[in-house]
């Protein structure tokens, strides 16, 4: 089997920078303020469902053209009129876009605010876990049989990334693949921001003691939710980017084993650690990729090996051996994450004398 060093290689990067935005946005929520999320495939999900509609319902509208369903009979058409639209018009395309990044980062957002707002209440964050985790599958099973959001079972295809109008699927990937990877650039250097300030420094005071830090007059639930809301931002931001890449939107992309894959990626790398959030998401994405190529070698080898699932064993196995031998990961969280400490040690300034 030959392989395109080159096209694999802008593959791997663009898979790890949509795996970056997740591992950062699991990171934010349960590495800095211990807020366990098993939803996360949800939130996910909410970017590529917007997706789905927005480039069914409002892509047309936005290129000028009458909109066709893109379910049942007129499948077909829907589908060809998607592709038409965006190697014709490009603007609209990139319109569409931004409108559904917005679109998908508000309504993720909110969903994830007031979910956890209302399960928070009873001060237990693995009630929360729990919710996130059954209202995941709930949701996907109500979309997978239910028709107009992704035209249930069949799924939606089409979804073409946004410089697919150049022509060249080379130029295109390479384009598509820096902007994925600024995006991720721009969310690593928010999430260092944000753990350097002194809404970073509450949520890691409520992540080692929520008793303590409500003691001091702090909204323990109302923190918890405020992150809720940037990392489901973030995560569906990820699915946005996610079915542009794989161009086709199904329900089965979001099962538990994504959460699981999110999870690895944390603990391998480091809670508490956005750097080691995005090395745990570069080692996962290599694997994933390194499984996805031996399963194709070993089928076209004829081998009677169902490999395809060895890495979900592979990834178990990991998350097993780090949280026994390494709970705090291949790079665990620095000590110091603020300058609070230099101002503390700072001796006092000298005052001249009047």
């Amino acid at each position: 089997m030959n392989i395109d060093l080159g096209a694999t290689l802008v593959a791997l990067m663009t898979f790890f920078g949509i795996a970056a935005l997740m591992a950062l946005s699991l990171n934010l929520e349960y590495g800095i303020a211990g807020v366990p999320n098993f939803g996360q495939a949800v939130f996910v999900s909410i970017g590529a469902y917007t997706t789905a509609i927005t480039y069914t319902r409002l892509l047309p509208l936005l290129a000028g053209k009458e909109v066709i369903w893109p379910c049942g009979p007129t499948l077909g058409p829907a589908l060809q009129l998607r592709s038409e639209i965006m190697r014709s018009y490009p603007g609209a395309g990139f319109l569409n876009l931004a409108i559904t990044l917005v679109i998908a980062a508000l309504v993720s957002g909110l969903v994830g605010y007031f979910v956890s707002r209302i399960a928070l209440r009873l001060q237990q964050e693995w009630f929360l876990a729990l919710v996130l985790l059954v209202g995941g599958e709930t949701v996907r099973i109500f979309v997978r049989s239910y028709e107009p959001v992704i035209c249930a079972n069949n799924g939606v295809s089409g979804v073409a990334q946004p410089f697919a109008w150049l022509g060249n699927p080379q130029l295109s990937s390479i384009l598509f693949m820096l902007l994925v990877l600024s995006v991720a650039a721009l969310t690593w250097v928010y999430c260092e921001r944000l753990v350097r300030s002194p809404f970073g420094r509450l949520l890691k005071a409520l992540r080692e003691n929520a008793a303590v830090t409500r003691s001091l007059g702090k909204d323990v639930a109302l923190a918890r939710a405020r992150v809720m809301l940037i990392g489901s931002v973030i995560a569906a931001i990820a699915g946005v980017f996610f079915v542009l890449n794989t161009g086709y939107i199904s329900s089965n992309d979001f099962v538990v084993t994504l959460t699981l894959d999110i999870w690895v990626m944390v603990v391998l790398g480091g809670l508490g650690n956005n750097r080691g959030a995005l090395l745990g998401a570069l080692v996962i994405t290599i694997l994933d990729r390194l499984t996805a190529i031996a399963t194709i070698q070993m089928n076209m080898s004829a081998i009677d090996l169902e490999f395809n699932y060895v890495r979900y064993i592979l990834y178990g196995i990991i998350l097993l051996l780090m949280l026994r031998y390494r709970p705090q990961g291949i790079l665990p969280e620095p000590a110091r994450t603020t300058n609070a400490h230099d101002l503390l040690t700072d001796p006092a300034p000298h005052v001249a004398d009047s």
